[in-house]
């Protein structure tokens, strides 16, 4: 069997650690584990975790290296239909929850337990609006204010729901509010007749 190749290594340690330290805040709280705690337990040292992360919180948040090529597939995949706000919703509800293994509760519990981790979150998690602004702008060219309403409305409905959500009712709940807020926020293009 071959060795993996050095970055599949990287990708797996740097997974190894983050599950870890996921795992041991989801069982012990944020104050009781500590950076040792979470190398011992991802089976590395103190250097390695600094290696990977900068803080404890870095570990618990930032996002997986290759959530941005699965966005960024999303949006190639993305309908074109003649209601760009539509297609955008496609794009956030098939980014969210697909896959999620506890981390997104984990993570939602922690920013309602310390409030200063909300703007962690939001920098770690900045691709996905610049994502989202990109496609808009692709998509409408010619109406820079519009493709700027897409994705802040986008981006709001995404934050809002989060932070709503209270993540023992499940992700089915999570999924429940996301739809709600982009119903809510819907951007239509200029001229369209008004709801």
């Amino acid at each position: 069997m071959a060795e993996p190749s050095r970055e599949a290594h990287r990708l797996q340690t740097w997974r190894g650690i983050q599950a870890a330290a996921i795992r041991l805040v989801a069982e012990r709280g944020f104050t009781a584990v500590t950076v040792e705690d979470v190398a011992a337990a991802a089976g590395t040292s103190r250097r390695t975790f600094f290696n990977y992360f900068p803080t404890k919180v870095a570990a618990l948040f930032d996002p997986d290296p290759e959530l941005a090529d699965r966005l960024q597939e999303l949006v190639d995949r993305a309908p074109r239909t003649d209601d760009a706000w539509a297609d955008l919703c496609w794009i956030c509800r098939g980014f969210v929850i697909p896959g999620d293994d506890g981390t997104l509760a984990v993570r939602r519990r922690l920013v309602g337990d310390f409030p200063e981790f909300t703007e962690y979150a939001g920098s770690a998690h900045r691709y996905v609006e610049r994502a989202m602004a990109t496609w808009a702008q692709g998509r409408v060219p010619d109406d820079p204010l519009h493709a700027r309403l897409l994705t802040g409305a986008a981006g709001a409905a995404l934050s809002a729901a989060f932070l709503t959500w209270q993540p023992d009712g499940g992700t089915e709940e999570f999924d429940r509010l996301l739809d709600r807020a982009l119903a809510s926020v819907r951007v239509d293009p200029p001229g369209a007749a008004q709801r």
